[in-house]
Parts: C-alpha cells; sequence; structure tokens
C-alpha cells in the first residue's frame, strides 16, 4: 500500500509541470513568486499539499527558477482509520526544489534546462528520489492582442537510484490564455503528455516472498493531463490564480487517475 500510495504521489506532482512556465522571460530585474496550496484525489486516496516556486530574471532574456519546493500534509488512503485498516501511513515532509533556467534567444523560442534534487523526505517518495535533469524548448507567441499561446516539448532523464532505473522520458505541453484587461482576468486551458521512453525496472525486497521482488514497467506508457484556470490582477504586485487539473493515466506504472486543485498567491516584483 505504501508503495502505491508514494507512486500516486510521484506522478500528482508532474501536475506541477516541469518548467515554471513557458511563456517569455520576464525583462532583467523582474520576477515572481508563488505560494499556495493543491488538494487531490483518486478513487481511493487523496493528498494534500503546500506548494510554492519562484522565477527571477538575472539578466535580460535569462531567468532562474526554484520550483517543486512545498510540503506534504499527507497523501492517505480513504479506509485510512477504519475497521481494518486501524494504520494511517507517515508520509507528511518538505519535497525538495528543482532549480531551473530559462533563455529566450528568439523572440518566439526558449531554451530551458532544470535539475530535480533528490533530497525529498523519505516519508514523502518511499525513498524513491531520484537525481534528474530535463531539458526542453519553448514555443511562445502572442497571436492577437492579450492571447497567449505557450508550448514546451521536453526530455527527462532520472539517474539510476539503488533499487529503481526509469531513464529516459517525454514531455509535450501547451497552454492557451487570454487576458481580459479592462477586468484583470485571464482565464487558461492546458494539456500535457507525458510517456516513457526507456524500460523501468524496480526492486524491493518482499518479507512475504522471502526475497527480492523486480518488477518492469514498458516504454511507451504515457499519461495525459488537462488543465483549465484563471488569475485575477489584484494590483500590478498580486496576483491570485486557480487550477483544476485531470490526469488520465494508461495504468499503474503511469499512476492512477488523478484530479486535483490549487490555489495561489503570485507576488510580481
Amino acid at each position: 500500500m505504501i508503495k502505491k500510495i508514494a507512486l500516486v504521489a510521484a506522478m500528482a506532482a508532474s501536475a506541477s509541470f516541469a518548467t515554471y512556465n513557458f511563456f517569455p522571460v520576464k525583462d532583467a530585474g523582474k520576477g515572481q513568486v508563488e505560494v499556495g496550496a493543491q488538494y487531490g484525489w483518486t478513487d481511493n486516496t487523496s493528498n494534500m499539499e503546500i506548494i510554492a516556486g519562484a522565477e527571477y530574471s538575472v539578466i535580460q532574456n535569462l531567468a532562474l527558477s526554484l520550483t517543486g519546493l512545498g510540503y506534504q500534509l499527507w497523501d492517505d488512503p480513504d479506509d485510512c482509520g477504519e475497521d481494518g485498516h486501524p494504520d494511517c501511513p507517515d508520509n507528511d515532509g518538505f519535497k525538495a526544489m528543482t532549480i531551473g533556467a530559462r533563455y529566450q534567444f528568439m523572440p518566439v523560442l526558449i531554451a530551458a534546462l532544470d535539475v530535480n534534487l533528490p533530497l525529498t523526505s523519505e516519508d514523502v517518495t518511499g525513498k524513491y528520489d531520484p537525481f534528474g535533469l530535463y531539458g526542453a524548448i519553448q514555443f511562445t507567441k502572442e497571436f492577437v492582442p492579450n492571447l497567449w499561446f505557450g508550448s514546451e516539448a521536453g526530455v527527462s532523464y532520472k539517474f539510476e537510484d539503488e533499487k529503481t532505473t526509469e531513464g529516459l522520458g517525454l514531455t509535450v505541453q501547451a497552454e492557451l490564455d487570454y487576458t481580459l484587461a479592462n477586468l484583470g482576468l485571464t482565464p487558461w486551458i492546458g494539456a500535457a503528455l507525458n510517456m516513457r521512453l526507456s524500460d523501468v525496472e524496480e526492486e524491493w525486497y518482499d518479507d512475504a516472498r522471502g526475497g527480492k521482488v523486480t518488477k518492469e514497467y514498458g516504454s511507451g506508457d504515457k499519461a495525459i493531463l488537462v488543465w483549465l484556470g484563471a488569475g485575477y490582477d489584484i494590483n500590478p504586485m498580486f496576483t491570485v490564480k486557480a487550477n483544476f487539473i485531470m490526469k488520465f493515466a494508461d495504468d499503474d506504472s503511469m499512476g492512477s487517475d488523478w484530479k486535483g486543485v490549487n490555489a495561489k498567491l503570485a507576488i510580481n516584483f
């Protein structure tokens, strides 16, 4: 059960997306900090976490970011504490940051690189927390005034840890934003495809079976995410944002189907 909960948590985190965003890099000296909360659920589990991130343009066209930082409050089966399931997993803990950089080398093209740090609490990860890299190319364009399209295609690589070999993954995602300037309101819609490009091998010791157990997942497994959201500019400095997210997975190797909602306060500076 704990292994399944940890896998659901890892896939739910993918709803936070790989890079900070895929829209134009802010002017030098400008940035944004986001703090908020996210609640998610499957058919038989629920999870809650505090989420945070930030991006700052150190020079013109180059921005550095921190994403994925937060604190998991719980990720439990729905029958936790009921008859026959008296013990609830102790899986609250901090989630490590991802360090990222985006460089806008053309008006419509941005190169992005993320480094995933293996520093998340073991109570959250179930002891699976690999070092990883993610590189992507982003295309962004304002088609008509206030209508922005942002997209990204990237490849991730998770280095082998002592129990799991995961390898390469593909992410393709896009979002369409439209700002109603007179209201200060920006609704958006987006979608993402995550797919394995290499086989995954997972090993653990099973006392009941009296030895090591190995499970393999094939390449080509995929999950699709779709989200709807909106942001409201309280003033030039503060923006509130909300998202509803759905994830549809091929099978258990990509986690369970999942739904989530999040709300964030963005501080622009």
